[in-house]
């Protein structure tokens, strides 16, 4: 090297220093940091169980499923900044296909027309004192639901019921006014799986649901003429290709506003083997077990990513009669002999953390928390016991926040609220590149 070189030369090296500490700068999803690393750089901490203060600075959706089973109390103590939209489960329908659980609240009422009792009026109360207190939170009503889904079979493919439903829609909204939307629930259109032991579907759903969404679509913009309140319509939806392929979703799309990706439950009872039934990233190529290819799906099918909703699950599923898989293998595919705990075999995050993850999400009590590379998902196992959880581990649901970003989804959304400490509502806040308020 010649004396006028070494100059040049150390340019050079500094050149790469500077560009090597500018690229350490960036965010995790720009250099693709694991995970892991990505979470530790949290300005807080990710097991603290209680929810936090946020900034809705990241321009992204985060919603929660609030069932009208638990108490009303519990949208009374969320902090409205933490959400931008509350999903209101579930509103059921009368007439064919309904549940006998229904009769009462369904006696007298016409067919198609949704059944509604004082629990609604209560909510409807609540939710007018959170969106007094956060005036950009948007409140959908969910209409179905796994249970629930059947009167949609006799709805959808014809002209009439689809028109007396969406009246009825429009009605519930007009003598609810804290609501701002109707969200449908109808997760398996073309078969319900005998979901209440009778068997219901046809081809004919695909076209149906399209069809009942334009007809929604249409009440709740005669609505908005009537008094200048601007309506929401939403589905939630299983986005596995047995379904996605049958339904027009593309159709469908251009009547909603979002599309709310079920990308949880992969795995569960119904099932052989095992999986963390909320994963980021699918186990395999060609697996659809992971959020990534549920957005791959969706857009595929013709559904603008603006529209999608990314999944959250504030529960893990959990499989006994695990053997630990051979090294370097997960534990995707392998077998189990039951479930737990019962009587569902599956616990809310607000129970895992309390008993089974520390505050550092580290395993208790014989656990270990493992992540699987593959999936970029944590799990739960005992060893001893041969118990597996397979969960949303907060790490797990910045990274689904990290992806909605990138793919630019509309953002994420989880079930449900009473099931969750405030870790996982916090992740999906942090995720999304919402920012935290600093005490």
């Amino acid at each position: 090297m010649t004396p006028h070189a070494a100059p040049k030369f150390v340019r050079f090296l500094v050149a790469i220093a500077t560009a090597l500490g500018a690229l350490a700068a960036l965010p995790a999803a720009a250099t693709g940091t694991s995970p892991a690393a990505a979470a530790a750089a949290a300005p807080y901490a990710l097991f603290g169980g209680k929810p936090l203060e946020w900034e809705r600075s990241g321009g992204k959706l985060v919603g929660v499923y609030t069932p009208n089973w638990q108490p009303a109390a519990l949208v009374d103590a969320l902090h409205g900044d933490s959400v931008t939209h509350v999903i209101y489960a579930f509103l059921h329908v009368c007439g064919p296909g309904q549940l006998a659980e229904d009769a009462p609240k369904c006696a007298g009422k016409p067919d198609y027309q949704i059944a509604t009792s004082a629990v609604d009026d209560t909510f409807n109360d609540a939710f007018a004192r959170l969106e007094a207190r956060a005036p950009h939170v948007k409140v959908v009503a969910s209409v179905g639901g796994w249970g629930g889904s059947d009167p949609f079979f006799h709805i959808a493919d014809e002209a009439a019921p689809r028109a007396a439903f969406a009246k009825s829609a429009a009605d519930f909204l007009r003598a609810h006014p804290a609501f701002d939307g109707i969200d449908i629930d109808w997760e398996h259109p073309t078969n319900n799986g005998s979901a209440n032991g009778v068997q219901l579907g046809s081809p004919a759903d695909g076209q149906g649901y399209a069809d009942l969404m334009a007809a929604l679509r249409g009440a709740l913009d005669t609505l908005t003429a009537e008094n200048g309140h601007k309506y929401i319509l939403t589905g939630a939806i299983n986005c596995e290709h047995v379904i996605v392929d049958k339904v027009n979703y593309r159709d469908a799309a251009k009547s909603m506003d979002y599309i709310f990706m079920m990308t949880y439950d992969f795995y569960g009872g119904w099932k052989k083997v095992i999986g963390n039934h909320a994963a980021p990233r699918a186990s395999a190529a060609g697996a659809e077990d992971g959020l990534d290819a549920a957005i791959r799906t969706m857009t595929g099918a013709g559904v603008p990513a603006g529209k999608l909703v990314a999944g959250v699950a504030m529960y893990g599923r959990g499989f006994t009669g695990v053997a630990r898989p051979a090294p370097g293998r997960g534990f995707t595919g392998e077998a189990h002999t039951g479930t737990y705990p019962a009587p569902e075999g599956s616990s809310d995050w607000r129970e895992l953390a309390a008993r089974y993850v520390d505050r550092h999400g580290r395993g208790l009590h014989g656990y270990q928390t493992i992540f699987d590379p593959q999936t970029h998902a944590w799990n739960l196992y005992n060893a001893r016991n041969k118990l597996f959880m397979g969960y949303d581990d907060p790490r797990a649901v910045i990274e689904k926040g990290r992806m909605a970003r990138e793919a630019g989804l509309a953002g994420v959304f989880a079930w449900e609220l009473s099931q969750d400490n405030g870790d996982v509502l916090n992740a999906m806040n942090f995720g999304v590149g919402n920012q935290l308020l600093q005490p």
